[in-house]
């Protein structure tokens, strides 16, 4: 019988064999076959088996297999680390091993500069990237489509959307991929415009479309709101079977849901014969946005029980909606599942949780979370500073923008956003003129609406209200309802009626539907005593069918969430309440308090007055709070409305006389009162 020659033994393992590999077990079986072999390593088989050592995240046994290599390798093995360093995200270690390859005199092959590429567009590496591109124009590779597909992902993918299109237009040989990695690049830098320019340019010139072209259109019309033109997509997609793609049905699905056509959201994702965990996200995070947060706590239960695991992304959808309702149990509970299931390193997940923490009070919790990052984005410093800005902590916001410099961090024009609204909020007025001149000529960054907004707010705030006309009439755009709004908010704090009736005559121009901004004129003319003018403005909005919605304050006692409405009696535990209530209110007259009739905007006696502030929603959900909650604890109050100067007074004085500190989250911002004392310094 004649013996196998084991010499033979390794031309028959084919590097298919490792694609079959679904554990690291099996791959070492594989490995150990042909280590035995008495021939030297076959290079192909080398280089899969170096590449699926990365994909199943076993590094040291890659580097192991690459150094078992003869002494020669070529740049197909160094590729083969390059994509195993990929897998695992360790992009810096990626440039490591080019740079080795290089010392080592093996040239890079148009394979290399791809996966380089990803590395530096995965990890946001811009200064490495354009070195790369250097190397890659150098070396005869500029016009290969692979690199120049690649180079423009990265430029996008890096905010570099002008490097991207000259990338783009230089390319001598276009295919689908290259249009569409323009085309992808506009819409995930939110450019929907131009994403559809690309696609107009296409259809005239004859590329031909395939699902990706198609996913980057509907995404364009989802961020433009063209609910229209998105049907026309849509039926179109429907006509070519499209439809059955599950990429295009979860585009859709977005789309119908940014254009707050949630119900035709939830027929696509039910018509979808497959949905993954994508899809899944996206009705989550739909749902949330549009306020549904029971909706969308139903559905990630629902989501785990159709066998699917949720990853950040997942948490992350949901989270922005814990943050708006302020539910402090809620984010506990997401924090712990996050902790749980090894989502507590996740950057996005983490970031969405300081977001939480902070508008549900706790800014201690939000601060340690933001800490314990070890690799910080802008996001995360945009969201801490946010945090701070809100609660009034205007000092520790700056301190930690300019940390956020000295590390070197890029500030977006949402960094500012928060910065300079943190500004408004503490009247750092001549700070909040410098860093918006900053913004514009250190940064780059060109002013939108929202930062006017907050320029106008600040100004407005501390009375000077002609500086704050004067930006008005300087901005390159229409004002909108926003500025005009916040014009009309700081003329009431200043009794500027005048002005106050022509920031508000734009507004109605503008067909502004939030009676908000109707009960602040209103208010304005009642504290000025003018009833008649106040008699019209009611009169106004029963025309307009507006109405001044309902204030309501909340505290969470437990896992429970309790409602308050001014005079409310319809709380289990009212009589014990109101008792409470008024005993309080007996303690912080003794300690000095005095009502605020002055905020009570109805032409009747000061005794009647009295008595409608001593039942406000805010004072009820205090005594609920004082009456269910352990001593020394804080008390945490949401009010859906802007908080009233009485009920802001008589929280000061409860603090003092309870020694309690009592946090409340009202419309505009954060009190934080302790001792008798509120950080806001009373200039809110």
């Amino acid at each position: 019988m004649a013996c196998i020659d084991q010499k033979n033994l390794q031309p028959f393992v084919s590097p298919q064999i490792f694609d079959s590999c679904k554990s690291l077990k099996l791959l070492k079986q594989s490995h150990a076959q042909i280590l035995k072999s008495p021939s030297p390593p076959n290079p192909k088989l080398t280089i899969k088996l170096v590449a699926s050592y990365g994909k199943l995240g076993d590094l040291d046994s890659a580097v192991l297999a690459f150094d078992q290599f003869p002494q020669y390798p070529d740049a197909f093995l160094f590729n083969s680390l390059i994509q195993a360093y990929n897998s695992n995200s360790l992009f810096r270690w990626s440039l490591e091993i080019y740079t080795q390859m290089l010392n080592s005199g093996i040239s890079p092959n148009q394979y290399t500069f791809p996966l380089l590429v990803k590395a530096c567009s995965s990890s946001f590496m811009l200064r490495h990237g354009t070195q790369i591109h250097g190397h890659s124009v150098k070396l005869g590779f500029s016009s290969n489509p692979f690199v120049g597909v690649s180079m423009i992902d990265m430029y996008m993918k890096n905010g570099e959307i002008e490097s991207a299109r000259l990338m783009f237009d230089g390319m001598l040989e276009r295919d689908v991929v290259s249009w569409n990695a323009l085309l992808t690049g506009y819409t995930q830098n939110g450019k929907p415009e131009e994403a559809l320019g690309v696609y107009n340019r296409m259809r005239k010139e004859g590329v031909d479309t395939n699902f990706v072209s198609i996913t980057n259109v509907i995404n364009a019309c989802s961020q433009m709101r063209f609910l229209h033109q998105g049907k026309w997509i849509h039926s179109w997609v429907f006509k070519t079977g499209f439809e059955a793609d599950i990429i295009i049905g979860t585009a859709l699905l977005d789309m119908y849901a940014n254009s707050a056509d949630l119900g035709f959201a939830k027929q696509i994702f039910e018509e979808m014969i497959t949905k993954d965990l994508i899809a899944w996200n996206c009705l989550i995070s739909c749902s949330a946005q549009n306020g549904l947060i029971e909706d969308s706590f139903k559905l990630f239960i629902e989501m785990q029980g159709s066998g699917l695991k949720p990853n950040g992304s997942s948490l992350a959808g949901i989270l922005p909606a814990v943050a708006r309702c302020g539910a402090l149990h809620l984010g506990k509970s997401c924090h712990g599942f996050a902790i749980r299931n090894g989502l507590d390193l996740d950057e996005y997940v983490m970031t969405a949780l300081i977001d939480v923490y902070a508008k549900s009070g706790d800014l201690i919790a939000a601060r340690r979370l933001f800490d314990f990052i070890p690799t910080k984005s802008v996001v995360a410093w945009s969201s801490m500073i946010a945090g701070y800005g809100s609660h009034g902590f205007c000092a520790e916001a700056l301190m930690l923008f300019e940390k956020m410099l000295a590390s070197k961090f890029k500030p977006n024009y949402i960094t500012y956003i928060g910065v300079l609204s943190a500004c408004a909020h503490s009247g750092f007025v001549k700070e909040g003129r410098e860093y918006f001149r900053r913004m514009v000529t250190q940064h780059g960054i060109i002013p939108n609406v929202q930062h006017y907004t907050c320029m106008v707010d600040m100004l407005a705030r501390a009375g000077l209200l002609d500086e704050a006309m004067d930006l008005i009439k300087t901005m390159p755009t229409e004002p909108s309802p926003g500025i005009w709004g916040a014009l009309l908010g700081g003329c009431k704090i200043h009794s500027h009626v005048e002005l106050g009736k022509f920031a508000a005559e734009r507004l109605f121009e503008l067909n502004s539907s939030d009676p908000g901004f109707y009960v602040l004129l209103s208010n304005i003319y009642a504290a000025a005593n003018m009833w008649s003018e106040v008699r019209k403005m009611r009169e106004l909005m029963r025309e307009r069918g507006l109405r001044k919605p309902a204030g309501w304050s909340s505290i969470e006692i437990g896992k429970k969430v309790h409602c308050f409405i001014s005079h409310d009696i319809s709380h289990a535990d009212s009589n014990v309440i109101y008792q409470k209530l008024e005993e309080l209110m007996e303690e912080i007259c003794k300690a000095g308090y005095i009502p605020e009739t002055k905020v009570v905007l109805h032409d009747v006696e000061d005794d009647v007055k009295e008595d409608m502030l001593r039942s406000h929603s805010e004072k009820l959900a205090m005594a609920y709070g004082l009456l269910k909650t352990a001593p020394g604890t804080p008390i945490r109050i949401m009010k859906n409305l802007r908080t009233c100067e009485d009920c802001h007074v008589a929280a000061k004085f409860i603090s003092k006389v309870t020694g309690r500190e009592i946090v409340l989250r009202d419309a505009i911002r954060f009190h934080h009162i302790k001792e008798g004392a509120c950080t806001c310094r009373d200039y809110w």
